[in-house]
């Protein structure tokens, strides 16, 4: 009989392992994972026969001020697939979520199939994100970008201003170094942080926050880079007029409306 449960502290190296074999993963990264994101994420697993088949991860963030959580890491062992255990499991872990008082589940489907898996669990296509392709003729008069650390608290809430997931500064970091176990970039200045890459003369920046539109224009600049393929939301002034597209779901986990345009920033697995 399959069971669920949270996890415990035991279960890290057979979870590790279940992720290795689920995803294409670097083990570094899968090491940083479970090393750094654990202290702020609940994980649940199915068994069965005292064996671990499934595992799930919710990370902790905020929507608008109310608690929320990231779903990511849904893994199953071949052998248990097309059998009902992870949804199962979802399902058990949400309850459990929903007595925590979170708000809101929050995904980002790997393709059009898990669409339309999570959307037979309740979770509705209302993540957006717009993106924009710029030139360096666009940042024309950007000036240098001050040296520091940035405030990604700060940073968030001037970018994206409401519905968002607003993540921890340990989460912004951890994020960053998992990353760039793929060759991915982080460059920062005390006023903004862009994490991109960069493939014939491109730069495709995926993450970007600031304090001031201006101080991101800066950052960008010092890219190098001949044109920049910018993602975020209508808040920022560089995407405000670009169309909003499909990227997450989201399920309500009490009676409130969700927001129509949740913009997820950072994903994983």
């Amino acid at each position: 009989m399959v069971s669920f449960s949270e996890t415990e502290k035991n279960d890290i190296s057979d979870l590790k392992a279940l992720w290795l074999s689920s995803f294409e993963e670097d083990e570094k990264a899968a090491d940083l994972f479970f090393e750094r994101i654990m202290s702020f994420a609940h994980a649940y697993k199915a068994e069965e026969n005292g064996e671990l088949i499934a595992a799930v991860y919710l990370v902790d963030c905020t929507i608008n001020g109310g608690r929320a959580h990231y779903l990511c890491g849904a893994a199953t062992r071949r052998d248990y697939r097309g059998k009902g255990v992870m949804s199962g499991l979802i399902t058990f872990a949400l309850d459990d979520a929903k007595r925590r008082g979170d708000k809101f589940s929050v995904l980002y489907p790997a393709n059009e199939g898990l669409y339309r898996f999570y959307g037979r669990l309740g979770y509705l296509a209302k993540c957006t994100s717009r993106t924009r392709r710029i030139t360096r003729a666009d940042l024309c008069g950007a000036e240098k970008p001050t040296c520091g650390t940035p405030d990604t608290d700060r940073m968030q809430r001037s970018t994206f201003e409401n519905n968002f997931l607003f993540w921890n500064k340990e989460y912004v970091s951890f994020a960053s170094e998992y990353y760039g176990v793929y060759g991915v970039k982080t460059a920062c200045s005390a006023g903004a942080l862009a994490i991109y890459t960069v493939e014939n003369r491109t730069a495709t920046v995926f993450y970007s926050i600031y304090n001031d539109v201006k101080e991101l224009k800066s950052l960008l600049s010092t890219i190098e880079a001949d044109a920049y393929i910018i993602t975020g939301t209508g808040a920022n002034p560089l995407l405000a007029g670009e169309k909003r597209e499909i990227c997450g779901m989201l399920r309500p986990l009490t009676n409130q409306n969700p927001p129509d345009d949740v913009f997820i920033g950072i994903t994983l697995n």
